[in-house]
């Protein structure tokens, strides 16, 4: 006799399931599935009646305000930067720190100047006009005061994020009267820090040669301001690259005759030979740590590039081959070394191991490459191209890949990175003589900045 099987109920642990048991939960089912259609309908209700307002609310008040520099599509930020009050106008000119502050912000492509009216910031209460800088379609506010306390100069600043009506910094800073420039450039730092991740750029200094005969040495902010003369040797002076602490030079002259590598600290002007081999001895860099130098010599025949000590002591020869050597680049790990070559019969950067081995061809879509320098990323290269008749910066993965030419008036070379990696500093003669011009890393933005003639400039790291 075959015996049947009982069928359970799922969630019965192996129980039979009577009548009553069955009722209770036929029961309970048609409860949930009343609060289920309560629940939907109320989602439902809801989404209906918030969704026109998600609809219209814009995207950045939404989140944090900040820019994602990595963006291909980033728009540049609409910011306002209100004049800086101050109770002693006659001393201190609040609306020429903003003015240098704005002029920070724009150079970097990063940003959109909304101009305001000098009282347009401020509500009725004192503090920000949020609703009319939003009705004008601003993301960020600066303001502050600015006042002489004792010998010192005090600037109080703040930034806001417009959509959420709140303060994302706020900072003091204090500094000799003659240093307003400098308190201006240290807040647009901390802004850039706040709204990027990564401080800006805008403390440090940058050197580069004289265009006239003799060509001596100079540095000057980055905006071109405070400029200083390095050099009075009356020869020629080329290459200039700072060490990594940004306390010194080393810089190529001629004023024994010959092309050799020269040491110089900026401070006090105290000059050092590093190498004065035979023959050319050019275009040293300081590797990232500072612990050794590349450059190009050929006292061994056609030039190479070699890896000295910093006090100049040959350390080994890193290139080979039948062509000319010249303007080796540190990676910023230290791994590897871009540099020019002619080995394939014109000028095309390379990339070799530090440890040495089989060099890399990278650049192909110019018949004359030059002027390298790595990105402080280490994602990227700038550098010379012959594009068109006319030398162009341009800018190229460190695969090979996505070439850009960045500058296309004039005739444009030698560029460099600042410190941050977000702006180029390069030579142009666009404007009908050699000057320093600077560029967001977009090319986007233009600028020139050099008060006197000037080539080959360097970019130099903030003071430590």
């Amino acid at each position: 006799m075959t015996k049947r099987k009982r069928v359970l109920e799922p969630g019965a642990e192996g129980s039979a399931v009577d009548a009553k048991s069955r009722n209770s939960m036929i029961g309970r089912r048609k409860i949930d599935k009343r609060f289920a259609c309560r629940t939907r309908s109320g989602a439902l209700l809801f989404l209906l009646l918030f969704m026109p307002f998600l609809a219209v609310m814009p995207d950045f008040a939404r989140a944090k305000l900040v820019i994602d520099v990595n963006d291909p599509s980033l728009v540049r930020m609409p910011i306002a930067v209100g004049d800086f009050i101050s109770d002693q106008p006659g001393i201190v000119n609040g609306a020429e720190l903003a003015r240098i502050l704005k002029n920070d912000l724009y150079l970097t492509g990063l940003f959109q100047l909304v101009e305001i009216d000098p009282a347009l910031p401020y509500a009725a209460n004192g503090g920000p006009d949020f609703q009319k800088m939003s009705e004008m379609g601003i993301q960020a506010l600066v303001s502050g005061q600015v006042h002489v306390q004792g010998d010192q100069l005090v600037l109080e600043a703040r930034l806001y994020d417009v959509a959420l009506q709140k303060q994302e910094l706020g900072k003091r800073f204090t500094a000799g009267p003659r240093q307003a420039r400098q308190i201006a450039h240290r807040l647009g730092d901390r802004i850039m820090g706040q709204l990027t991740g990564i401080p800006g750029c805008f403390s440090t200094r940058i050197a580069f040669a004289g265009a006239g005969n003799p060509r001596e040495l100079f540095t000057m902010d980055f905006d071109g301001h405070d400029l200083r003369q390095l050099t009075n040797n009356g020869s020629i002076n080329l290459s200039p690259r700072w060490s990594p602490d940004g306390r010194s030079l080393l810089f190529t002259s001629y004023m024994r005759g010959r092309p050799e590598t020269w040491w110089l600290e900026t401070a006090t002007g105290r000059q050092a030979l590093i190498s004065g081999r035979p023959g050319l001895n050019a275009a040293a860099r300081y590797a990232p740590d500072g612990r050794e130098i590349a450059l190009s010599l050929n006292h061994e025949g056609i030039p190479k590039i070699f890896i000295i000590s910093p006090q100049g002591n040959i350390l080994k020869r890193l290139t080979n081959g039948r062509g000319n050597d010249i303007s080796p680049s540190w990676s910023p790990d230290r791994s590897t070394i871009a540099y020019v070559s002619d080995q394939a019969g014109t000028p095309q950067i390379y990339l070799i191991p530090v440890t040495g081995g089989q060099p890399r061809r990278l650049t192909f879509e110019s018949n004359y490459a030059t002027d390298p320098d790595w990105s402080p990323r280490g994602d990227l290269l700038t550098f010379t191209a012959r594009i068109e008749g006319r030398f162009q910066i341009c800018a190229i993965r460190t695969d090979g890949t996505d070439m850009r030419v960045l500058t296309r008036e004039g005739s444009n070379q030698a560029p460099a990175w600042s410190p941050d990696g977000r702006m180029i500093v390069f030579g142009s003669n666009r404007d009908g003589q050699s000057r320093i011009w600077i560029m967001d890393a977009r090319g986007v933005v233009q600028a020139p900045i050099s008060p006197v003639p000037g080539k080959a400039p360097a970019w130099g790291p903030e003071v430590r």
